[in-house]
């Protein structure tokens, strides 16, 4: 191990102790701090990344220890979470919805290993990073008891769940995290106010605004994306029209040649 990786994969262990501590306070029933060591968790995960950029030294032990750590700290705790906060009363249903996030997230972690992003100017991610979903899920539960004092029983939990679990494995593009970049921004002001206000927010009340932040941040992959695509069609369209003027004018010569030939 270089002296170099020596701190992102510290931070990777941290990220890991935090989230076996999570799934420790899960079985005790603490749910509330095991969502906030969860948030924690994916703080560290976002730190090291920064940290193994900045060293500038690639590691393939620290690829493979970041992914085991997500695992377990965005797998397996929010899965257990969702299963003994909301999904227990429910039997093997329950069992087989709390089930889907880890199944999405190491199905995640697995791709994410064997084919890593190859442009190192505008990184983008297929799909949903799991940290993201950990982040959603725990901040759903935050934000519900905040709102009710409780944990409810809420429908919403069957539809966040696969949602959240279906985008991690569809190929749909997300930016990393944070969306907001200033310095390579082409509204650099707008961009600025943004930031602000969302750490504003977040350090205002972070049990209310976690969940609806990542709501907008899930969003914004399939808006981009459908975008994307829908220019892609335009732009075929228009090269089709193109192509098509392009060959009327040689087919009308052609016919008139045939006509003059005796």
């Amino acid at each position: 191990m270089r002296k170099r990786s020596i701190w992102p994969n510290l931070t990777t262990i941290g990220n890991l102790f935090f989230g076996f501590w999570a799934i420790l306070h899960i079985t005790r029933g603490q749910f509330l701090t095991a969502c906030w060591l969860i948030v924690v968790a994916a703080i560290l995960d976002g730190l090291d990344g920064a940290l193994a950029r900045k060293a500038a030294v690639p590691s393939r032990f620290g690829a493979e220890l970041d992914s085991l750590a997500d695992a377990v700290s965005f797998g397996v705790a929010p899965a257990l979470l969702v299963y003994y906060a909301v999904l227990e009363p429910f039997g093997t249903a329950g069992l087989l919805l709390a089930f889907l996030p880890l199944l999405g997230g190491v199905i995640r972690l697995a791709r994410f290993n064997i084919n890593p992003s190859k442009s190192p100017r505008r990184r983008m991610f297929v799909g949903l990073p799991i940290p993201c979903s950990a982040l959603t899920i725990s901040g759903f539960f935050l934000y519900i008891h905040s709102l009710h004092g409780e944990v409810v029983d809420t429908p919403l939990w069957f539809s966040l769940i696969p949602a959240v679990s279906l985008l991690m494995v569809s190929p749909i593009p997300y930016r990393p995290m944070p969306v907001v970049t200033i310095h390579k921004s082409k509204y650099p002001r707008l961009s600025i106010a943004l930031l602000l206000s969302s750490v504003a927010a977040v350090i205002w009340n972070p049990a209310l605004t976690i969940f609806p932040l990542m709501m907008i941040y899930i969003i914004i992959g399939p808006a981009e994306w459908g975008l994307l695509h829908l220019r892609r069609v335009r732009s075929a369209r228009q090269q089709g029209e193109l192509s098509e003027a392009q060959v009327l004018p040689q087919r009308r010569a052609i016919r008139l040649v045939r006509r003059r030939q005796p």
